[in-house]
């Protein structure tokens, strides 16, 4: 099957709450629709929900959550969760997230159309590449980084957005019909219940939060205080103004002024990624603050616990035995079985499918790494019960 596209995208703006409404009840009554999400984390420092993308029943429509607010997305929000209705979705972990971060949505009835290409074995499942690959469908990528808080959004912004739900339904319905002849229907319907159960978790922040700069780990003493000092004035500053904080400073310039210092405010210009901007606003408070950091939290040494051999050899083997079958099953290692969900096996030892599935996870994949772990398993409690 080959979907055509003639011409661009028109699809329609929403932003009245009556047509909220009106698209909503048009969903519910198809029992599915396509939904994606665009916000403005690449620009902003407080991200929120910019665009809800939904496309049902040859429809395909842009809501601006800009301009209905909370209120006006809740007919909306009642369809993402009525179970009746199939949502399907591409990479659904992230609006999963914000839709639940936004709009208190839990998403439910999912159906993620990535999930089915990994059970499927492709090992390229960006939405363009299936889309070319299944339907015949080329997407125009160039607006990825695009700020969707922009208002009002340009007919090529619009075209791009609703692009990412139009032919979604059409896809699911080729790749669900090729995990049914897999017999791995059931798997990605696991995966998809596994997804629903998502939700939005602040980013970890704290004492140390510096240290996830590239190279930061590298510095001592007071280039590393500065570091600190650096980050703490970069993030003040981009919530202040609502910015990414690396539209403020990039990390490289801030590795540069914690290692060295400039003398004056003309050598502080010169530092690449500084800014003449940052020099005119900030210049002399900056200089004040890299004379004067304070220390930054230290790290208490710990001990590492010794390692054990016999656990890291029984993971080893079981890494081998799962990337063993996930040759056979044409499946990526990672996607078979996580190392961490290995290692809980390792732990955990278990004798049956049942207990298997719960230190796996799925139960996917506790029927298909079965033949190949439960032996192994039996071996090592076997070795383990055996008087010494």
């Amino acid at each position: 099957m080959t979907v055509s596209c003639h011409g661009p995208l028109e699809p329609l703006w929403i932003d009245q709450v009556d047509d909220v409404v009106a698209l909503s009840e048009r969903a519910r009554s198809a029992g599915v629709m396509a939904v994606d999400t665009e916000a403005d984390s690449f620009h902003s420092y407080h991200h929120k929900l910019c665009l809800v993308q939904v496309s049902s029943q040859g429809v395909h429509a842009l809501l601006d959550p800009l301009r209905l607010g909370l209120h006006g997305l809740a007919p909306l929000v009642e369809v993402l969760e009525d179970r009746n209705c199939l949502k399907v979705m591409h990479g659904a972990d992230y609006d999963v997230r914000t839709l639940d971060r936004d709009l208190g949505a839990r998403v439910v009835g999912l159906a993620d159309t990535q999930l089915a290409a990994q059970l499927l074995g492709e090992r390229q499942t960006g939405l363009a590449h299936l889309l070319e690959k299944e339907l015949g469908v080329r997407l125009n990528k160039d607006l990825q980084r695009a700020d969707w808080s922009v208002r009002p959004l340009s007919a090529a912004h619009r075209a791009y957005a609703a692009a990412d739900t139009a032919y979604l339904e059409a896809l699911l319905e080729r790749l669900r019909g090729r995990l049914r002849v897999l017999g791995r229907l059931w798997w990605w319907e696991e995966e998809c219940c596994a997804l629903e159960e998502v939700r939005y978790e602040p980013p970890a922040s704290g004492a140390f939060a510096f240290e996830r700069i590239k190279g930061a780990r590298a510095l001592q003493g007071q280039a590393r205080d500065r570091l600190a000092a650096l980050y703490r004035w970069r993030e003040e500053v981009a919530s202040a103004a609502d910015v990414a904080p690396f539209k403020v400073m990039g990390g490289d310039a801030m590795l540069r002024l914690a290692r060295e210092v400039p003398a004056d405010l003309a050598a502080l210009a010169k530092v690449p990624g500084v800014g003449q901007a940052n020099v005119r606003r900030y210049g002399a408070a900056l200089l004040e603050l890299l004379h004067q950091a304070p220390p930054a939290p230290r790290r208490e040494r710990t001990q590492r616990p010794p390692v054990d051999r016999v656990f890291e050899a029984r993971v080893k083997a079981a890494r081998a035995a799962r990337d063993e079958r996930a040759r056979d099953l044409d499946l990526d290692s990672g996607v078979l079985a996580p190392r961490e969900r290995l290692e809980e096996v390792v732990r955990a030892l278990p004798a049956d499918v049942d207990t298997l599935a719960r230190c796996l996870g799925r139960r996917w994949r506790a029927v298909a790494l079965a033949p190949a772990l439960l032996p192994l398993l039996l071996g090592w409690r076997t070795a383990s019960s055996a008087p010494s």
